[in-house]
């Protein structure tokens, strides 16, 4: 019994010798590291991408009545010109057939004026006839003023008929051409290209004029980028810029600022930018978001590391296997790359990955 329990005290006594130096001599970690090099520094701003439509559209109708035809569906693209509804055209076709006739009618009596014609030039006659007897003195003053006075009023009369059925005409004509207008505004176009993302309006249905029939997106799309009012500085058109997708994972895109937008939101107190980017147009879709860096400016043969790497304004420089908490001063600042502008060499060793947790003066395996 005594001889176990020496042994077991050995035990003890040796496992705290060896917990003992392991707290002296501090357990290692695993890290990645990478050298510090020369390169071109990317002075570049972060933005908050939205891909959105141009924009969008009510398609509405012009007429009223019952729909009877609809080539709409949600999520199917129309182009500018496509026939996409159409409403019941029967009352305003027979409103048009009744104004046709009545038009026809009324030419056919205008027609018919040899009467009136010759109404006309008998009076004419007659007056010429008392002017020759008054020239001779064979025909009294007052009476020939008298006669002078009928035929002005007989031919007054017939000029003024005819202005009335010329004017009766124009009105009948203009009804006709405001129903022919309304014929046509039954059948509803698609003034632009789009997609169609709501439907207001079915076959069967009654509308009134000016009812929302559809909305619509435009198949155009604008992207932007959405950039903080503390990093708007030196924005300007034709920056370059790298946009990565979250649909598309990791995948980047090139592009440029094509415009700048010159106030910011109320609210975000963010400024916007559109951008042009070299993407298949399938892949654009509206309603897409991700990130973007916009680049202000390049410093060629810059000291340059992993932003990763970076703790605040220090890093871990790995001297003889230990992790040596380094301040340093950053210079730009890019999507994965800074500017070191002091406190580290070209070449110098320090940790980008599985830094925490890590300590100054901790052993570091890589």
């Amino acid at each position: 019994m005594q001889k176990k329990t020496i042994i077991y005290s050995a035990a003890v006594i040796a496992g705290a010798f060896i917990l003992g130096a392991l707290v002296r001599t501090g357990l290692s970690s695993s890290v990645e590291t990478t050298a510090v090099i020369r390169d071109t520094a990317i002075d570049a701003v972060p933005a908050i991408i939205n891909v959105r439509s141009d924009y969008t559209f009510t398609l509405s109708s012009e007429e009223r009545g019952r729909v009877i035809k609809s080539e709409l569906s949600l999520g199917t693209a129309i182009k500018e010109g496509d026939l996409v509804l159409e409403i019941d055209p029967i009352d305003l076709q027979i409103d048009a057939d009744i104004l046709k006739a009545d038009i026809a009618n009324l030419k056919a009596r205008l027609a018919l004026k040899s009467a009136e014609k010759a109404a006309l030039r008998k009076r004419e006659e007659d007056l010429e006839n008392n002017e020759r007897l008054y020239a001779a003195g064979s025909y009294p003053e007052l009476e020939m003023q008298r006669r002078r006075r009928d035929f002005k009023v007989f031919k007054e009369s017939q000029e003024n008929a005819k202005l009335n059925e010329a004017q009766q005409l124009n009105n009948l004509q203009s009804r006709l051409t405001l129903i022919e207008r309304r014929l046509e505004k039954t059948k509803v176009y698609a003034p632009t290209d789009g997609i169609v993302t709501q439907i207001y309006a079915y076959p069967g249905e009654l509308v009134s004029s000016g009812s929302a029939l559809a909305e619509v997106f435009s198949k155009a799309v604008v992207i932007e980028a959405k950039i903080n009012e503390e990093d708007f500085a030196g924005i300007k058109a034709d920056l370059d810029a790298t946009v990565r997708l979250l649909t598309y994972g990791n995948r980047l895109f090139e592009g440029k600022i094509d415009r700048v937008l010159p106030t910011a939101d109320k609210e975000t107190q963010q400024y916007t930018v559109l951008l042009e980017l070299d993407i298949a147009r399938k892949l654009l879709l509206p309603g897409l978001s991700g990130e973007a860096s916009i680049i202000r400016r390049k410093i060629p043969d810059a000291l340059v590391i992993p932003s990763r790497a970076l703790i605040g304004d220090f890093v871990f420089k790995i001297i003889d296997s230990k992790a040596v908490f380094t301040p340093i001063k950053v210079g730009v600042r890019g999507l994965n790359n800074v500017e070191i502008k002091e406190g580290l060499s070209e070449g110098d060793i320090i940790a980008t990955d599985g830094i925490n947790g890590l300590k100054d003066g901790d052993t570091v395996r890589f």
